[in-house]
């Protein structure tokens, strides 16, 4: 048998970390820059936000349980003005901003039960309107109720929503809703795991979804992703939007002074967390797959069965890096191990040897 040294054993030791590092790579923990904080007491659970640059400012929700409100944000975070409206709300969830109009989407659905969800729209809005009148286009799923939290509206007005689970869809509205009756939405593709918002990024050609770890771009005809990146960590991600120059994404969290920072636009394709497809770290209400049902537009996917208590993906995610680190360690010592005791063996062999001769 070869002579190994102490030192050789350390050199293996090393490798076979080096080795696990390399099979199970740890990302970096992303970063973003401060864009302003939501101080207002008002706003304690910021669900959606929107960019109207003609105005200059931010727009965003509180999700369930909330009024008709809609609150105008400056740059810095302050509240300009607020949009109030009668209405009779259930979970409202995202909000957008297009071509002078202003979108409320009532669409969230944690227990899968509601027959239909609500748009609600506000052509040149102000903030500090107050009762202002509202136009409302309510719609259905082609297989059965889905909870959402994110609204598209693409260059020509056409509404989108993407579903909440394991395994999202992004699903069409008709190109002219009717206001009279229920408009029965199109699934169009499938979407990133557990989306809580997105957008159309400038030029309508690609499409931005966040969820609680990573930000992912879609082409916006054929939705595969093109690019893809971690997001920094945050209490809840709950919404993203392009900030008023158009070359950054801001992605905001729920909670009391939440920060909404900005982050770049992702243009390649980079390793993103596999907690991805978990739910979050105590949310504010459990996340519940709707229910089978089948039908012309239905991809025969059925979603994972998930408990009202979420795990902990942050935690887990980091956990994993710490078990990665951990086993590592656990291999370089053992290897390390293992060649000091042949090592040893070999040296007490040879004094064997010369005692024999």
């Amino acid at each position: 048998m070869p002579h190994l040294t102490r030192r050789g054993g350390a050199a293996l030791a090393v490798a076979c970390a080096c080795l696990l590092a390399a099979l199970f790579p740890v990302a970096a923990e992303a970063k973003g820059d401060v864009a302003f904080t939501i101080s207002d007491s008002r706003i304690t659970e910021s669900s959606g936000l929107a960019t109207d640059s003609g105005s200059g400012i931010y727009w965003t929700v509180n999700d369930s349980g909330a009024q008709g409100v809609a609150y105008g944000l400056s740059p810095e975070g302050k509240v300009k003005g607020t949009v109030t409206f009668q209405a009779d709300v259930v979970d409202v969830e995202a909000v957008a901003f297009a071509d002078g109009r202003l979108y409320l989407a009532d669409i969230g659905d944690n227990k899968a039960n509601r027959d239909f969800v609500t748009v609600y729209t506000f052509d040149q809005p102000a903030a500090g309107d107050q009762n202002r009148q509202y136009r409302s286009y309510d719609f259905s799923y082609p297989d059965g109720p889905h909870d959402a939290e994110a609204l598209l509206v693409d260059p020509s007005g056409r509404l989108f929503l993407v579903t909440k689970g394991a395994k999202g869809g992004i699903y069409a509205a008709p190109a002219q809703p009717s206001r009279q009756e229920t408009n029965r939405l199109t699934r169009v593709g499938d979407a990133p795991a557990f989306v809580t918002d997105g957008v159309f990024l400038p030029g309508g050609k690609a499409i931005a979804l966040r969820g609680y770890l990573a930000v992912q771009v879609l082409d916006a005809r054929s939705y595969q992703t093109t690019a893809r990146a971690q997001l920094p960590s945050q209490p809840q991600g709950e919404s993203i939007t392009v900030d008023l120059d158009g070359q950054h994404l801001l992605v905001g969290s729920e909670g009391k002074n939440s920060t909404v920072l900005r982050v770049g636009i992702p243009d390649t394709m980079d390793t993103i967390p596999t907690a991805e497809a978990s739910a979050p770290a105590q949310p504010p209400e459990g996340i519940v797959t709707p229910r089978s049902t089948t039908g012309a537009d239905d991809p025969g996917q059925e979603g994972q069965p998930q408990s009202d208590n979420e795990s902990d993906t942050e935690g887990r995610s980091r956990a994993g890096t710490w078990a990665v680190l951990g086993i590592a360690a656990v291999v370089a010592l053992a290897a390390g191990g293992t060649v000091y005791l042949i090592d040893g063996l070999d040296h007490r062999g040879r004094i064997r040897r010369r005692r024999q001769k």
